[in-house]
């Protein structure tokens, strides 16, 4: 064997040991690092599972308020007025309805449930717990206001599909299987009183009929926001 053959078989032997030593520490670096960061599939867009929510219009008015005292007072749903919650009195809309209520001063929403009847003074609309006046941020003020009633709600539930009410007043559809409920409750006012900063209330269907959940939020809420940048 000549020298010049030696000395290319040797070139060759330390092009195939570095390669293989670069081929070991991409493979380690690679491991080593965040699953943040790691490489992965991009999934299809969850967009098309989710739809938006309309209510119904209801007559536009002043809103009113009651508290301390007929805290603990039985309403006209049976139920003891709490004024912590986030409820309300309507005349006519069936107990248990979601009645989303707009401030138009500040553009401020929130979202409360039926459980009494009134106010019985005219022009004025919905009378609001005072929780949900502080949060609405009305006393005796003009409000815009649209319902979602319990017959519409369980037409929108299913086994593979749940309501989510969002911070803001917004409501979608989306799948179940997108829904990682922590807390049950029987109503929505009772949902919200366990929901934390970062939750969200959803409606569920289950054996009984419909039953309202406590979910991790900031997943729905990425699928709203997906849904709006698509359909803009």
């Amino acid at each position: 064997m000549t020298k010049t053959t030696r000395t290319l078989l040797r070139v060759g032997l330390f092009i195939v040991v570095l390669l293989g030593v670069l081929s070991i520490s991409i493979l380690v670096e690679a491991r080593d690092l965040p699953a943040s960061v790691q490489t992965r599939p991009v999934p299809p867009s969850a967009s098309l599972d989710v739809d938006t929510v309309d209510f119904s219009d209801l007559s536009d008015g002043l809103a009113s308020w009651y508290g301390r005292e007929f805290h603990g007072r039985r309403t006209a749903s049976g139920k003891r007025y709490d004024m912590h919650a986030m409820t309300a009195a309507h005349r006519t809309l069936p107990f248990g309805s979601l009645v989303r209520v707009v401030n138009p001063a500040t553009g401020k929403t929130i979202v409360v449930e039926i459980t009494d009847r009134g106010p019985f003074i005219r022009r004025r609309v919905i009378d609001l717990s005072a929780a949900a006046a502080r949060a609405l941020g009305v006393s005796v003020s003009p409000v815009e206001v649209e319902a979602l009633t319990p017959a519409e709600l369980d037409s929108l539930v299913d086994t593979d599909r749940a309501v989510a009410i969002l911070p803001g007043g917004d409501v979608i559809r989306v799948a179940s299987s997108t829904i990682s409920v922590r807390h049950t409750a029987e109503s929505f006012a009772a949902a919200v009183r366990l929901a934390g900063d970062a939750d969200v209330v959803v409606v569920l269907q289950a054996d009984t009929g419909i039953v309202y959940g406590v979910a991790e939020g900031s997943a729905l809420q990425t699928l709203a926001s997906t849904q709006e940048t698509t359909t803009n």
